[in-house]
């Protein structure tokens, strides 16, 4: 397309860290609050409110930060919203992977708890590697994405231009590049209770690692503001890059089946994860088999279809069973409660065996035998996150959505990149615009790449999909 560009600015992340710090001490007292607001913000999303909340002040930070660096405070409008929408949908996205990265490759919660001691260097390293892994790939999912928000608080507009101008940018300036500048931007923040939390299950016991965390979280209202720092003076010193808003034009929009078609390709690996978290939600059933480890401390044949309550020797645990149901319940009410019948009629047996303080209750009923593993509070101690996702995840499903990932991080911010070209060729002032004959020439080539990268990327978006969506119907 001739058109005139300005030069790519190409700042290093030691520089832009050098800007962020710079931004923090010119008004630290309304970033730490910001920081800390946040940090609340996230906090309550347990209750809901977080996800309205947290986005929004991370929009207001970004617009204190632009102020900072531009002399002047952005306008709010409708924008905001969007921005806030996607801060959300970014910031959701690379938690949710590393959390089901921390699930499938991290040691069980009730392991952890028992630990005696902390976690061996081999293990820990192979471990951490894995979990950074997979954040990593999540990061340069969303790596196109990134100067989005900032587009949409200072400029306004839509999303899909927004994202279009951004992917351009990251296009422009270098994938790898805002790559590790993505990667920083969301690990620093984190960075004080990562390092506390390390401190401490190296120098206490694994048990201790959440004391860890709430060490570092004091810290973490400046180093917040810190990474959104470096996405903020990336921005600026790249906006100038950007096409004026009043000259676009509609012609250098995208096609709607293209538009929805792209959208499949984004949304596909993201409800994957989505559905990964969904399927953490749902008891794992009892495991089939016997329980072979521990000593027998109680074993009794059930009479057809009679209720009866057994109690456990020395202890305040209670094993109920009427007809196919079962319950575990301690003295005081409280425990696991009824659990899932995976067998086909009546209890026939029940057995309970003691290791240690951790109790195995099984049963045989038609069909065979099952079992589950209780603590002296009736609480299942098989049933955490990590085993019901990896009880409901197929053996393919991981690699699958993580290759959906990989792919889209160099394929997607081309596709998009080209349709952002298209637009700012499109959207030159009347004097400086080529030739409408190479316009239209340059759009059906920038059209048919785009699809030809959206037909690369429709099969792995679509098997993550379905692995995902098995995990919701096992």
């Amino acid at each position: 397309m001739a058109l005139a560009l300005p030069p790519v600015d190409r700042p290093s992340l030691g520089t832009l860290l050098s800007a962020s710090w710079s931004i923090l001490r010119a008004h630290p007292v309304v970033s730490a609050a910001l920081g800390a607001a946040m940090l609340f913000g996230l906090a309550s999303l347990v209750f809901g409110i977080g996800a309205l909340v947290a986005p929004w002040l991370a929009c207001e930070l970004f617009g204190v930060q632009l102020a900072i660096l531009g002399g002047r405070a952005p306008v709010r409008h409708a924008g905001w919203i969007r921005a806030g929408a996607m801060v959300f949908g970014l910031v959701g996205i690379v938690g949710a992977a590393t959390w089901i990265a921390a699930l499938l490759v991290g040691p069980d919660v009730a392991t952890a708890d028992s630990a005696a001691g902390p976690l061996p260097w081999g293990d820990a390293l192979v471990r951490v590697g894995l979990i950074t892994g997979v954040t990593a790939l999540a990061v340069g999912f969303i790596a196109p994405f990134q100067y989005a928000p900032l587009i949409l608080i200072e400029r306004g507009g839509r999303v899909g231009a927004a994202v279009l101008e951004s992917a351009w940018l990251v296009r422009r300036g270098g994938l790898w590049r805002h790559w590790a500048l993505a990667f920083s931007a969301h690990l620093l923040p984190l960075t004080p209770a990562i390092v506390a939390a390390v401190v401490v299950a190296r120098t206490f016991e694994r048990a201790a690692t959440p004391v860890g965390v709430l060490v570092g979280l004091p810290l973490m209202p400046f180093s917040i503001p810190l990474g959104q720092g470096l996405l903020s003076a990336a921005y600026v010193r790249r906006r100038r890059e950007l096409a004026e808003p009043r000259w676009t034009r509609s012609e250098g929009r995208p096609p709607l089946a293209l538009v929805a078609a792209l959208a499949l390709v984004v949304l596909a690996p993201i409800a994957s994860v989505l559905f990964l978290m969904l399927g953490t939600l749902g008891a794992v059933p009892p495991t089939r088999g016997l329980a072979h480890r521990g000593e027998l401390v109680l074993a009794r044949s059930i009479p057809a279809g009679e209720p009866l309550t057994l109690h456990v020797t020395d202890t305040t645990l209670a094993v109920a069973v009427d007809g196919r149901r079962l319950r575990i319940e301690a003295g005081d009410g409280g425990g696991t409660g009824a659990l899932e019948s995976p067998w086909d009629g009546p209890i026939e047996a029940v057995r309970v065996r003691r290791r240690g303080d951790l109790y195995a209750v099984e049963v045989r009923a038609p069909g065979g035998r099952w079992f589950v593993e209780v603590d002296r509070a009736a609480m299942r101690v098989d049933d955490s996150a990590n085993a019901r996702l990896s009880a409901r995840l197929p053996v393919w499903a991981m690699p699958a959505i993580a290759l959906a990932f990989a792919l889209s991080a160099p394929l997607l911010v081309r596709a998009l990149a080209i349709l952002g070209a298209l637009r700012r060729a499109y959207g030159a002032p009347a004097d400086a615009r080529a030739p409408l004959s190479e316009l239209r020439a340059a759009r059906r080539q920038a059209l048919r790449r785009a699809w030809l990268i959206v037909a690369l990327l429709s099969p792995s978006a679509l098997v993550a999909l379905l692995g995902g969506g098995l995990v919701l119907a096992r």
